[in-house]
């Protein structure tokens, strides 16, 4: 039987979400606590496939909680319950990796639906651990100060948060921004959450979620750029950088036609690892056919979809045709009420684009970018 743990300090909170949700998911286990504490003693005796805390509670607040489960290597899939989760918040959050969150007071099908969502992806294999980005993107929402001490293996770094606002970091030599972007892509750390730091420099001015796309997209070139070295680690990718050097672009490599489709479902399979993903297509738009396709559902035919859509590519290219702009496309983005659509184009094959079909609750457009623009440079020419 699946379990779920729900985290708060009011009782009758709890005792009104436990009932609301055991009617409308019945066969589930629903297990309480009042603290951080409690909910790891819970999680001692029982493990839980998904854990529902609050932030703001006494003894041990949510913060500190994931941070013990960062460190214990325990996963489930998270929900914070948040007073901060606006209209604004949904349209521009960043890489939150395992953790969903859902607005207080609590509307009962939305947390239903998410702790569905969240069980049927544990059911599928889909084991969703807390990153670090995800943590990170928390201490925004709830506008937190704090100094965290984050280590991975014999590394260890300080990132420095000021009402919600990174303003600092430190690893070894580097500081500010050299520093984190070092740390923000390490993938195994162990997160300390400290008091906030008095007087402490502000080195950062970048938003956080700039800053971690940033810094994947610097790892990337590196690591690719550092193939020919396998010795080198990730530190030592970032290491060799100092604050003044500046970061140059990967020039993209010639363009030429797809001559070789046999990972077009690699491809696609990969893109459904995003989160939230509903479904992938690869399709040309000159021609109007459609190449591949992964996911959808009954209502939703990802095959009709990629080839309507080539009719909105051509349209576009028109437009930029007509207003004689000399530049290209790089995606097209649209927006629904549930749901983010997005077109990218192949760079390398300039008629073909993916078309994705993503949830806008877990759904993380920044980090879309990012998996696609990796995704397409494996895609073999």
């Amino acid at each position: 039987m699946p379990t779920v743990l729900i985290v708060d300090d009011e009782q009758f909170f709890l005792d009104s979400v436990v009932r609301g949700l055991s009617a409308a998911l019945p066969g589930t286990a629903f297990l309480q606590a009042s603290h951080g504490e409690q909910a790891l003693e819970q999680i001692a005796r029982q493990p839980v496939d998904v854990m529902v805390t609050d932030l703001n509670m006494p003894v041990m607040d949510g913060f500190q909680l994931l941070t013990q489960l960062v460190q214990r290597e325990i996963t489930p899939a998270i929900i914070v319950m948040t007073a901060f989760g606006t209209a604004d918040i949904e349209r521009e959050l960043r890489n939150l990796g395992a953790i969903d969150y859902i607005e207080k007071p609590i509307d009962l099908p939305t947390l239903t639906n998410s702790i569905r969502r969240a069980l049927e992806q544990r059911a599928g294999g889909y084991l969703r651990g807390i990153n670090l980005a995800g943590f990170l993107q928390l201490l925004v929402i709830e506008q937190k100060s704090c100094r965290l001490v984050i280590r991975q293996g014999a590394q260890s770094g300080e990132l420095y948060f000021e009402q919600g606002n990174l303003a600092h970091a430190v690893l070894n030599d580097l500081q500010g921004e050299a520093a984190a972007h070092a740390i923000v892509t390490w993938t195994n750390p162990e997160i300390a959450l400290h008091p906030p730091a008095k007087n402490a420099p502000r080195t950062i001015r970048a938003p956080l979620d700039q800053l971690l796309l940033d810094a994947h997209h610097m790892l990337d070139e590196r690591q690719r750029e550092s193939r020919e070295a396998p010795d080198s680690t990730v530190e030592d990718l970032f290491l060799e950088e100092t604050p003044s050097a500046p970061s140059v672009p990967a020039k993209p490599p010639p363009a030429k036609e797809i001559r070789d489709m046999g990972n077009i479902k690699e491809s696609l399979m990969a893109i459904m690892d995003i989160e939230g993903c509903i479904g992938a297509a690869l399709a040309d738009w000159k021609s109007g056919m459609c190449l591949g396709t992964i996911g959808g559902t009954p209502a939703f035919n990802l095959e009709m979809a990629a080839t309507s859509n080539t009719e909105v590519v051509r349209a576009k290219m028109r437009a930029v045709a007509n207003l004689n702009l000399k530049e290209t496309i790089e995606d097209i983005f649209v927006t629904l009420d549930t749901q983010y659509h997005l077109i990218w184009f192949i760079k390398n094959a300039p008629n073909l684009f993916f078309y994705v079909a993503i949830r806008k609750g877990p759904g993380s457009l920044a980090l879309a970018r990012y998996k696609l623009s990796q995704i397409e440079s494996e895609l073999t020419l």
